[in-house]
């Protein structure tokens, strides 16, 4: 499992959830975006693939919301 920020952008091989192998992209390499609602699967190009998946199922922790830092 990945830990990671709402908004953040990360590289993940998906693991072999449901939801991964119904979309035929469990074991691949793949760009993730973290949504609070769940992770949007990214193409190569940077497109979104088929529709947002939750963390858990794309194998990540969400963190929440970045924590703010006081200057």
């Amino acid at each position: 499992m990945i830990r990671a920020y709402i908004g953040d952008t990360v590289s993940v091989t998906l693991p072999y959830s449901e939801a991964c192998c119904f979309l035929r992209v469990a074991g691949t390499r793949m760009t993730v975006r973290v949504q609070p609602d769940g992770a949007q699967l990214l193409t190569a190009d940077g497109a979104p693939y088929s529709f947002p998946v939750t963390h858990g199922e794309a194998g990540i922790v969400s963190l929440g919301a970045r924590p703010e830092v006081s200057a």
